[in-house]
């Protein structure tokens, strides 16, 4: 089953692969972080049936950019747009790798804001399902009785 820290890496590495001299964190970032850099994490995921042995996931996961900020804590909103452009067109459509597979992808979405971008898009797959054999004693003796009713 693919786990989520494949697909963390996945992302970074893309992205990082993108936009070269980003300083990038995983999951969170901590006070006075450099800038610019980029944050990848993962929001909301789902496992549906497929079939006995497999089942549907999705994952959304949300890249942020941030750039240098001024005294007053704004961005260069231009250079935000550029990155969010750009980050767009290599997450819309298609698939990403994501070591031996590819993820579809879909709902790429982006917003900016005075002093970082966001994009969100999600992820799907499908998985086998962790199955374990259920251990039972084999049936031993069993009692049948039929009954042929005739017709008169």
């Amino acid at each position: 089953m693919l786990r989520i820290n494949a697909i963390l890496d996945g992302v970074e590495e893309l992205t990082a692969e993108a936009f070269p001299g980003l300083k990038h964190y995983r999951n969170l970032v901590r006070k006075n972080f450099e800038r610019p850099s980029f944050l990848v994490e993962v929001g909301r995921q789902t496992m549906e049936d497929a079939t006995r042995r497999t089942v549907e996931r999705t994952a959304q996961v949300k890249v942020t950019f941030f750039e240098t900020v001024d005294d007053y804590h704004d961005s260069q909103i231009e250079t935000l747009s550029d990155r969010l452009t750009a980050a767009l067109a290599l997450y819309s459509g298609g698939a990403i790798r994501v070591g031996d597979r590819f993820l579809d992808l879909s709902d790429a979405a982006g917003e900016v804001f005075n002093d970082y971008a966001e994009l969100t898009f999600t992820l799907s797959w499908q998985d086998d399902r962790d199955l374990e054999e259920v251990q039972v004693s084999p049936m031993e003796q069993f009692d049948m009785n039929f009954n042929v009713k005739e017709e008169t």
